[in-house]
């Protein structure tokens, strides 16, 4: 029998082969699947997401894994979306989630010191090299981050 190793859930709204690169780059084995037996022998669950929460548990509801996660003991990661639908609700499209984390996921509000991160597609500057931008050509179009006010 192999040994137990990290499962991303495969929850239908995350690009998870991007996530399952990111892991192998960092020495960490990973299978992508929602089977529940599967996911339950993981040595660490990850729960990427993309969009909608309502949506996104809608998906995990189809699939009756909504009922697995909550029952897990091994460290679980929520990335994204995936760390919203850990908690027990989400202001966003009013959505009952897995109720692990207590408490309510609220959409950020920009303030003059505090501005609301974005996720999309961006035109990158490079402003020093670095290892983490290397092959990237300044002006280059980016999935990343950003800070608007």
């Amino acid at each position: 029998m192999s040994a137990p190793q990290a499962v991303v859930v495969a929850s239908g709204g995350a690009n998870t082969a991007s996530l399952q690169f990111a892991l192998e780059r960092l020495g960490a084995g990973s299978i992508v699947s929602a089977d529940a037996a599967v996911i339950r022998a993981a040595s660490h669950v990850i729960l990427p997401g993309v969009g909608a929460a309502a949506d996104a548990m809608s998906r995990l509801r189809q699939s009756r894994l909504d009922e697995v996660l909550p029952t897990l003991r091994q460290p679980v990661l929520g990335i994204c979306l995936g760390m919203q639908l850990l908690f027990e609700s989400s202001e966003e499209g009013a959505a009952d989630c897995l109720g692990i984390i207590p408490g309510r996921a609220r959409r950020l509000t920009a303030g003059v010191e505090r501005p609301v991160p974005h996720m999309g597609w961006n035109t990158l500057e490079v402003r020093r090299s670095s290892p983490l931008i290397a092959g990237f050509a300044n002006s280059a179009l980016v999935n990343m981050a950003s800070c608007q006010a």
